[in-house]
């Protein structure tokens, strides 16, 4: 196979590894997903909607950020305090936040004049986009990472909608009986090769503490990013709590022997392939997310598990049912799209069922929150 995509970031990869011998595939990952300017995400290029790669649910309708605007209001009101910061981490375009601050302010005026609302946002393209989107609003703040808070800063939610799956990951093989990591090399043809090589003792220790169990031949992914990232979250939280929706499955379900190569998935306009090598820097890498392992990590570092649901049932908790009604008694062609549209969010073989939603609390004394009143049949799928 060969290495192919933007002439530039190719060869900024193939210098690196002539300099270093070989690289892990995770460093082929974060290059190709993040380097500056010419990454998939860092860069200008559309990635969201018709025009892009793939869909979230902040696209298909705005009933998805007024639905969580009101789980907001209610932690709002757990919370106790005036001050009130809503972080979201990976803010795409900028609409979801537009939704949930139109929401706020039009529905719960002394909320929305409470709260700060801060992106983490990488990506310069994205940034300029969501300061356009949301310049009607002053409450919103940009900063780049979430170890530029202080430490137990920060009082209110942390969330993000797709971000999980696409942090860089460690590739793994288990060869008879033995744990190997995958690194690459290219030569001057652009040809890739991989090499196995053995795993350091951090992915060791991750297989170990979730007790995960890899079947002998399959290929599959460890995300110690993921681990790192919950950490600092949970370092910069000083009471409220931590929503993650993303896809993804409990280590128990991940790892079964009928996904031996792994989730790991490319996603070039709306088509998807397994060829991580080819539109270097045009097409997204992703892989689903260990729910275990963020609620594990989470709780080390002091991140209480408040529950894990999948998004069907937590906007039905929330009241997307109601949202249905109205739309139904208009009976018109606006709300008949709308409704097409917002099945999408909760269909069982669609997001309904494939996006999780996990939710970690701190320093709260009764943590229920609507979005869990009602949860699904506890299988390998949901149970942490």
């Amino acid at each position: 196979m060969k290495l192919t995509g933007k002439d530039q970031l190719v060869s900024i990869i193939k210098d690196r590894i002539k300099k270093e011998g070989e690289i892990s595939f995770r460093d082929f990952m974060d290059m190709a997903l993040y380097y500056p300017e010419l990454g998939y995400y860092t860069s200008p290029e559309e990635k969201i909607g018709g025009h892009g790669d793939f869909y979230t649910a902040s696209e298909l309708d705005r009933a998805f950020g007024e639905l969580l605007g009101k789980q907001f209001v209610e932690i709002y009101t757990k919370i106790g305090e005036e001050k009130f910061r809503i972080v979201e981490i990976g803010a795409g375009k900028g609409y979801l936040a537009f939704d949930i601050l139109k929401f706020l302010q039009e529905n719960y005026p002394e909320v929305f004049r409470n709260t700060t609302y801060t992106i983490i946002e990488k990506s310069p393209y994205h940034i300029k986009t969501q300061k356009e989107i949301l310049s009607v609003f002053e409450n919103v703040e940009w900063i780049q990472d979430i170890i530029d808070f202080e430490d137990e800063s920060i009082t209110g939610v942390v969330f993000s909608n797709e971000l999980f799956d696409s942090f860089p990951v460690h590739l793994v093989r288990k060869i008879k009986g033995k744990i190997y990591e995958v690194f690459i090399k290219v030569d001057e043809e652009n040809n890739v090769q991989e090499i196995l090589k053995e795993v350091s003792e951090e992915i060791l220790k991750y297989i170990a503490q979730l007790n995960i169990n890899i079947p002998e031949g399959m290929q599959t992914e460890i995300n110690l990013d993921a681990v790192d990232y919950i950490q600092k979250i949970g370092k910069k939280l000083k009471k409220g709590f931590v929503i993650t929706i993303d896809y993804g499955y409990p280590s128990a379900e991940l790892y079964k022997p009928y996904r031996m190569k792994g989730t790991l998935l490319c996603y070039y306009r709306h088509r998807y392939s397994e060829n991580f090598y080819e539109n270097v820097g045009m097409q997204d890498i992703t892989s689903h997310v260990n729910f275990s392992a963020l609620k594990y990590y989470g709780m080390i570092a002091g991140l209480d598990f408040t529950g894990f649901t999948d998004q069907a049932h937590f906007l039905t908790n929330l009241g997307l049912m109601e949202i249905f009604e109205k739309l139904q008694e208009k009976n018109d062609y606006e709300s008949f799209e709308r409704l097409n549209r917002l099945k999408t969010l909760v269909l069982p073989k669609g997001m309904g069922e494939k996006f999780k939603v996990l939710v970690q609390h701190k320093n709260i004394k009764d943590p229920s929150i609507k979005g869990l009143d009602m949860l699904p049949y506890m299988s390998d799928r949901y149970r942490l």
